[in-house]
């Protein structure tokens, strides 16, 4: 597929602050790619660039090839849809969508074809002639969406537009925007600090901390194979679990042990790595949802305390402190048969195939 953005070590500096920091990537043709990160990490003043409303103050933007730094808004063939929609509140629904296309002076038979075809697409030709001040937000943004669309730009920049809807319409409208996206078969660039939005639409996702590109990537390869140790803790419905201790060998084994003595855990499959990278201490890391509890005496086992439970239906959220050290906290999940009570102790293990080995001073996620 041909690259329908590019980005060249882009680059935003305001006063002391450098809010993006040499951006270097490429968006296919077609592609739905989400900016994902933390509040302050640089994605909506990298969506404003592609926009125009910010000027980099080092770097290339390209779209389809042409470099479109000094060119306005206009002119860059995109289409904007916001968080405020914006919505001409003296105008019907079938009004609003059609404002561009009066304005381009197109004939009426044209403008109602065009309207017809994009609000049933949007679920909207039931509700055309309806005062926008009545509507829901659901169909605000959707109407918000379909004048964007009616513009038929090459590109769509959304900065998160899902944030003003409760929780499930939230789901629902992630679900249609997709299946949008795909009919459309246009570039989308969505800005959003939701993970779970990024993770259940995007085909690949930024990651972003503090104007650095951490990760771009698939959802699947970044859950599975973060880059880092920001991405590995940033990613998940839940936190991933860091424990640090030290590696010793011990009868042809290379074993970590945590640093307060609570656990060991045999790393000898990893040998050649841990001996490649030279290690002595280590970052072990794992997800709640790959720990599980144990029987007593089970092989790499070992007993921690329970501090919390959260039971949420079809899952429960175990909180938990390593008996080395009272003052941690951990997670861990169970299902919903199996509730553990607080300050039990349990016996817990890893699957081993899904701990994660991270260098303690480069913070790279090893494996």
């Amino acid at each position: 597929m041909r690259v329908k953005i590019k980005l060249e070590n882009l680059t935003k500096v305001f006063g002391d602050l450098v809010a993006v920091d040499g951006l270097n990537l490429e968006i296919l043709d077609g592609e739905f790619v989400c900016f994902l990160g933390p509040s302050g990490c640089g994605k909506t003043t990298t969506l404003n660039m592609l926009t125009g409303l910010e000027e980099p103050t080092e770097g290339r933007i390209l779209i389809d090839g042409k470099v479109v730094n000094y060119l306005p808004a206009r002119k860059r063939d995109i289409g904007l849809i916001f968080q405020d929609y914006a919505i001409f509140e003296n105008m019907n629904v079938y009004e609003n969508m059609a404002f561009s296309l009066r304005v381009k002076k197109r004939p009426q038979a044209e403008v109602d074809r065009i309207v017809k075809e994009v609000a049933e697409k949007l679920y909207l030709a039931d509700i055309l002639h309806q005062d926008t001040r009545m509507l829901t937000p659901g169909d605000l943004q959707r109407v918000a969406i379909a004048r964007t669309v009616i513009m038929n730009p090459s590109v769509f920049l959304l900065d998160e537009p899902l944030d003003n809807l409760d929780a499930q319409m939230r789901i629902t409208m992630r679900g249609e925007l997709k299946r949008f996206q795909k009919d459309l078969g246009k570039t989308m660039v969505y800005v959003t600090h939701d993970q779970e939005e990024a993770m259940s639409m995007a085909d690949r996702i930024v990651v972003m901390n503090r104007g650095r590109l951490e990760q771009f990537d698939t959802p699947t390869n970044i859950y599975h194979h973060p880059a880092n140790k920001f991405v590995a803790g940033f990613i998940g419905r839940l936190p991933m679990n860091f424990f640090y201790g030290w590696l010793k060998e011990e009868a042809g084994k290379i074993i970590f042990t945590e640093k307060g003595d609570s656990f060991e855990y045999d790393l000898t499959r990893y040998r050649r790595l841990i001996e490649r990278d030279l290690m002595r201490d280590l970052c072990l890391g794992i997800r709640p949802e790959h720990i599980s509890v144990a029987p007593p005496n089970e092989p790499d086992s070992f007993e921690v305390v329970v501090k919390s439970v959260e039971v949420l239906g079809m899952e429960n959220v175990v909180g938990f402190c390593l008996i080395g050290d009272p003052q941690g906290f951990f997670r861990l999940t169970t299902s919903s048969e199996l509730v553990p009570r607080v300050d039990e102790k349990i016996n817990i293990s890893f699957q081993p195939e899904k701990v994660h080995l991270i260098h303690p001073k480069s913070e790279k996620v090893l494996i």
